[in-house]
């Protein structure tokens, strides 16, 4: 990976929650790779606005979430914040988390007391099922390597 800003991934997500739990498992399955020092994997699990506190210092924060926007189960989504806050994601039924306090709004209350990243990208996958349960849905767990496949090529910006 050439680029030599640092970048935190935040894995956000319940993992007793088959699908709702892909971000913790995406970051898993990150730590299986080697990744350059510049690059801090997080398991943020559903506590997303304690984890921010982490990314102070960082040039880039990638957050990895389960997304609802209306597509197939699987369907892989790239927003950055901006994009978000510009209501530029209307060609979606967009619903960006499944936890109490979505993300966009949990990242601008943390921008408004600490020094988060200038660059904030949000990488989500459609989920089939959000029930109990520790595994995937087969329709996700298919889609996971593309998922992790994406996010690198995030981190190569």
């Amino acid at each position: 990976m050439r680029s030599g800003k640092k970048i935190i991934v935040l894995g956000v997500g319940n993992s007793m929650l088959s699908d709702e739990g892909l971000g913790p498992k995406a970051i898993a399955r990150l730590r299986q790779i080697r990744l350059p020092e510049n690059i801090k994997l997080c398991d943020a699990g559903v506590s997303l606005q304690n984890a921010l506190s982490l990314a102070d210092g960082f040039d880039k924060m990638v957050i990895v979430d389960a997304v609802r926007g209306g597509g197939r189960p699987g369907t892989i989504y790239r927003f950055t914040l901006e994009e978000l806050e510009a209501g530029k994601t209307q060609d979606y039924s967009l619903k960006l988390s499944l936890h109490e306090m979505d993300v966009p709004k949990a990242v601008a209350l943390e921008k408004l007391v600490a020094n988060l990243p200038k660059e904030i990208i949000f990488i989500g996958m459609e989920p089939k099922t959000v029930s109990p349960g520790e595994k995937l849905s087969a329709a996700v767990e298919k889609k996971m390597g593309l998922l992790v496949s994406r996010i690198r090529q995030e981190l190569k910006k």
